[in-house]
């Protein structure tokens, strides 16, 4: 449920929109792509594939997210599509952008583990915001959506159900280390997401 004051003032949906996916494309670049991790969604995909195709994860993440935003118009409907394809628009964009700028070759975190933990605290901060105003930054956060649309089950649990076998497929073409980082990181992720919807929410009322 949103707030009144975002109903009012649906500009502020979008500016979490924008703020969501500045942080996620950043942590996504920053932490994830240089070390190969995987938190599912379709950056994991991505990477899975830069394995097979002679292609960058940023090019392949644009080719993915299109086709799901189309299911997403098709399945949730124009409102919440159309700010799912602003959020996978923007989200997108700026993984192109940040791949430009930062150097994939030289980790900001070394360490797998801790590259895994500080990029899924990130992203779920930025999809929390996302989802908090029925955005994503689309991917497999799309299904995720249609699942919590016919099922009531909540998102994080939701994108549980579907990145799992994303991580254990990368995972078994990465190795060992690369599947127990990945999987620490998907668990931050998706029980973080909840957490940052209900801390907005909380937020929203008390100041009511």
């Amino acid at each position: 449920m949103k707030s009144n004051e975002n109903k009012r003032f649906p500009i502020w949906e979008y500016i979490f929109i924008l703020l969501g996916s500045v942080l996620y494309a950043l942590s996504t670049v920053t932490f994830i792509f240089p070390l190969g991790l995987l938190l599912g969604g379709t950056s994991g995909i991505s990477v899975i594939l830069t394995s097979f195709l002679p292609f960058s994860p940023g090019i392949i993440l644009m080719i993915i997210n299109f086709s799901l935003i189309v299911l997403a118009f098709l399945v949730l409907g124009r409102g919440m599509a159309v700010k799912t394809l602003v959020g996978s628009v923007l989200t997108t964009a700026f993984v192109g952008l940040f791949e430009r700028l930062i150097d994939p070759t030289r980790p900001l975190i070394p360490n797998p583990y801790i590259s895994a933990t500080a990029g899924a605290v990130i992203i779920a901060v930025a999809s929390g915001i996302m989802f908090y105003v029925d955005s994503s930054s689309g991917g497999t956060d799309i299904i995720a959506l249609i699942v919590k649309k016919f099922s009531g089950i909540k998102i994080g649990k939701a994108l549980l159900i579907t990145d799992v076998l994303i991580v254990l497929v990368g995972g078994f073409l990465s190795g060992v280390t690369v599947l127990i980082s990945s999987t620490i990181g998907l668990l931050i992720k998706t029980l973080g997401i909840d957490l940052v919807i209900y801390l907005i929410r909380k937020r929203i009322k008390d100041n009511q």
